[in-house]
């Protein structure tokens, strides 16, 4: 079986009605049949009927948590290693989930919120058979923040940084427990030590391989295996029989990179793939209800938006951008989306710890209001008409329309004087190019965030002014002092209402400057085969690799 397509950009198309799509879909069966080639009257040919194949929307990378920053290659290493802190999956909430014990058995906050001591997990083992301890935990955080050690890469080290900033030192306070001495007080890092890129990595590996092959060779204490990885296309995995969190109920795993989602969708349809993770608006719309898939709607905290280079012009003007806010329709998004997503006018998402409901009647922060947009560009002193340059994915995760919503907002900001030149590539090229940050010329890129995106501090990865890149993903460059001030106050305030309250002072800051065109949030719907079960819709990206089976 071998179902990945690539394309180069498309043009950016005008939204087509849902039977036009299903017209387009089942003529391009019969062309992309040929890639297909489990397909036919018995989709499991060629394979073990109890194999459960999973479509990714975007390319697969390297498998190193400590590099990675995709929500497709963090799904993946969630099968592979192990977080010392994990949520709870198995319940479903419209909050953050609760946090559980992984690695970390048990973790306690000082009364100061400057030590977090961690008691580890006794027993386990890596699946290379290195003793999971104390010190192989230091050592993985030795890679990303000790200069002199032997396994530091400052790769990695430059990807942590939004964690790492706030570890003074590590230490092996026992065998089996470790203390993070911290720089400043900070009473949520134990939500921080769940996210997937703090996955604890074997220590033989990371001495055996250099730091661009760890992800070659991906060793973790997690529920599976890596067995063969074509990277890119395809990874297979293999249960670990020895997981200490009990065998998974499910003995092989494809992961299965299939960027085209109109080929993604006839893969489900007939059975070659048996879940779509982040499905489309179209996907859903195509495959829902039709006898062999269903549909989640796990509703994570998430957030989808235009970031804007605050260092070059126009976008550096704090009034035209928003203007660009108020342009923006974002009601139009949500229906061509078939009501897939809610738009969203400030930083902080629905789901967030931090998130409030605004009181009934009151006005958002950015309704589209075309003249209020033209009337703050006469304001910033911009003159019209400008043109913007800006990228966009092409595909991936939660990104199946984006032609097409990219077309919505060029013909907004058309009507307003600004010009959007769409510049479309694949989305893992995408991630690379705005890596770095936005050079000048570069107005900003269409992007999403779906990890983290439920802790309250996920305000500071994504605007504080010390996390510009390399050093974290505040790829526009923001910076505003208030704001900073703000978030150092919450960051380590003990109560937790006082701290959810600073943080939310700091949303409206950031709003108010409008670093971002803030555009919606995706419910982030799940398609199953009717043969799927183990799959709670809990608020989260991730599911359970230890109950999600193949029946």
């Amino acid at each position: 079986m071998r179902l990945s397509l690539r394309h180069g950009p498309p043009r950016p198309r005008r939204p087509r009605p849902r039977g036009a799509r299903l017209r387009a879909a089942v003529a391009t069966a019969a062309v992309t049949g040929v890639l297909l080639t489990g397909c036919g009257a018995n989709p499991s040919f060629g394979r073990d009927p109890h194999t459960l194949v999973i479509g990714a929307e975007g390319e697969i990378p390297a498998l190193d948590p400590h590099r990675l920053s995709g929500t497709v290659g963090l799904r993946v290493t969630d099968a592979l290693f192990d977080p010392l802190i994990r949520e709870e999956l198995g319940t479903r909430t419209d909050r953050a989930p609760a946090l559980r014990p992984s690695l970390a058995k048990s973790w306690t906050v000082a009364p100061d919120a400057l030590t977090v001591t961690l008691a580890l997990r006794e027993g386990v083992t890596f699946t290379d058979g290195t003793p999971f301890d104390a010190a192989a935990v230091r050592t993985n955080f030795d890679r990303i923040m000790d200069e002199k050690s032997p396994v530091h890469d400052p790769t990695a080290a430059g990807n942590m940084k939004f964690l790492t900033r706030w570890i003074e030192r590590v230490d092996v306070t026992g065998t089996h427990t470790v203390a993070l001495r911290l720089t400043r007080p900070y009473a949520g890092l134990p939500r921080m030590l769940t996210d997937r890129r703090m996955s604890i990595i074997s220590p033989r590996a990371l001495r055996a391989h250099r730091p661009d092959d760890i992800g070659l060779h991906p060793v973790g204490t997690g529920a599976f295996t890596q067995d063969k990885a074509d990277h890119g296309k395809r990874v297979t995995l293999k249960r670990n029989d020895d997981y200490w969190g009990g065998a998974p109920r499910t003995p092989t795993i494809i992961v299965e990179s299939v960027t085209d989602p109109t080929t993604l969708a006839i893969a489900a349809q007939t059975g070659e793939i048996d879940a779509i993770l982040s499905a489309g608006a179209q996907q859903v719309q195509q495959l829902a209800g039709r006898g062999t898939m269903t549909v989640q709607y796990p509703e994570p905290a998430n957030q989808y938006f235009l970031r804007l280079n605050t260092r070059t012009a126009p976008t550096d003007n704090t009034t035209f951008r928003r203007a660009l806010n108020h342009a923006v329709d974002r009601e139009a998004v949500a229906t061509l989306t078939g009501g897939q997503v809610a738009p969203s006018t400030g930083p902080l998402p629905r789901g967030n710890e931090a998130y409030q409901e605004p009181s009934a009647g009151a006005a958002t922060a950015y309704d589209h209001d075309p003249e209020l947009a033209r009337r703050l560009i006469r304001e910033s002193g911009v003159p019209t008409p400008v043109r913007l340059k800006l990228l966009a994915p092409d595909s991936g995760p939660g990104f199946s329309q984006a032609t097409e919503i990219m077309s919505l907002i060029q013909q907004d900001l058309k009507a307003v004087g600004v010009r959007l030149d769409v510049q479309y590539m694949e989305f893992a090229s995408l991630v690379a190019v705005e890596g770095k940050g936005y050079e000048n010329g570069t107005h900003g890129s269409f992007n999403g965030w779906t990890t983290g995106a439920d802790a309250a501090d996920f305000l500071e990865r994504m605007f504080s002014g010390a996390l510009h890149p390399p050093d974290g993903v505040n790829r526009g460059w923001y910076r505003d002092a208030r704001v900073d001030t703000l978030l150092d106050r919450a960051r380590g305030e003990p109560d937790e209402n006082r701290r959810m309250s600073l943080y939310r002072q700091a949303a409206d800051g950031i709003g108010a400057d409008a670093p971002w065109v803030f555009l919606y949030q995706d419910r982030l719907p799940r398609l199953l085969s009717r043969k799927i079960d183990g799959v709670v819709p809990a608020a989260s990206v991730y599911v359970d690799y230890t109950t999600i089976r193949r029946r």
